[in-house]
């Protein structure tokens, strides 16, 4: 019924989730947040983030390229 999933890429992705890189990017999520979720929540969750900081993270250096004309 549910696709598998090893369990080190489950605690990968739940760490992704509930990190906070410097500055406070993050969603806020805490461990009981995630474990009331199900896997394809988590796994859209996952995706979404890393879309979000890959857009963060061009902005900064477009930026940065603004600055530093």
């Amino acid at each position: 019924m549910f696709p598998k999933i090893a369990t080190d890429e489950l605690w990968e992705g739940f760490f992704g989730l509930l990190y906070h890189q410097h500055g406070g990017s993050g969603l806020n999520l805490s461990l009981a947040d995630l474990m009331e979720l199900d896997l394809d929540r988590i796994r859209w969750l996952l995706e979404r983030l890393g879309e979000q900081r890959e857009k963060e993270a061009r902005e900064l250096e477009q930026a940065a390229r603004r600055r530093g004309r």
